[in-house]
């Protein structure tokens, strides 16, 4: 799918992510409280340990929300592990200022070079495991659809109370259509006037059509007054940088 030139421009500026941490603003912290409120309360009764995170387009701000939705999972005293899996465009090493990304990664799990433990590494201070991309393989879609694929996740959700997925954007290719069947829950990272209707309802209808359980979204960059094409209705908690929405989709076909 072809992206204008607004979107086209750097897509991930480094020196533009909030770390989730005591320094970071209150507004900022406090959004990032109330997602996980919010997925402790809709996850109450159906034990979503796994947990996918995509967006329609790249640019979104996808990987920081599920860097730091780990961060305040961890806060909250949770074990929680990330998993990499948008595996053509790693980002997360240069979040966390890592030197270079190791070689291992979940691309060396899947295509049995190395073994999960050899590939889960914790990051100090944020209190998390992480599974980082590796190496970036010639066939990543096949290998996400591997049975390797839903082995790892069920081992993991043996040790994990939750397994976070950093997948590529729906639109882009397949992978978070293929993961979201192995996920109980799926959250659409949504940047506030980026996507076009028409793009983010195609990756609804796209998830939607596997029977994906979506089970809300996350307004990125969000500011007050801003028109965001009608999409967002519900009153919900407005954290400065991001908005956390909660309707179930389970009812519609298409966004409004």
């Amino acid at each position: 799918m072809a992206i204008s030139n607004k979107k086209s421009k750097r897509l991930h500026d480094v020196k533009d992510f909030t770390l989730l941490d005591d320094n970071a603003p209150f507004a900022f912290r406090e959004a990032f409280n109330s997602l996980r409120t919010n997925l402790k309360f809709i996850s109450f009764n159906n034990q979503y340990k796994t947990i996918l995170l995509t967006s329609a387009i790249p640019g979104e701000g996808k990987s920081s929300t599920v860097l730091n939705l780990c961060i305040s999972l961890a806060q909250d005293g949770k074990k929680v592990i990330l998993i990499e899996a948008d595996m053509r465009k790693p980002i997360i090493h240069e979040y966390l200022h890592i030197a270079a990304q190791n070689n291992y990664g979940l691309s060396s799990v899947l295509s049995g070079l190395a073994s999960p433990a050899e590939c889960i590494g914790r990051h100090p201070g944020i209190g998390i495991d992480l599974m980082l991309a590796g190496t970036t393989p010639p066939n990543p879609t096949e290998l996400l659809s591997s049975q390797q694929m839903k082995n790892l996740l069920e081992k993991l959700r043996e040790s994990y109370d939750y397994v976070i997925i950093d997948s590529a954007p729906v639109n882009i290719v397949t992978d978070a259509v293929i993961l979201s069947q192995w996920s109980d829950a799926v959250l659409m990272v949504v940047k506030q006037n980026y996507a076009a209707v028409n793009e983010t309802r195609a990756a609804i209808e796209a998830l939607q059509a596997v029977d994906a359980n979506l089970v809300g979204a996350v307004l990125t960059q969000y500011v007050a007054g801003k028109s965001s094409g009608g999409y967002y209705r519900k009153g919900s908690y407005k954290g400065g940088a991001y908005h956390y929405d909660y309707d179930s989709y389970d009812n519609q076909k298409k966004p409004s």
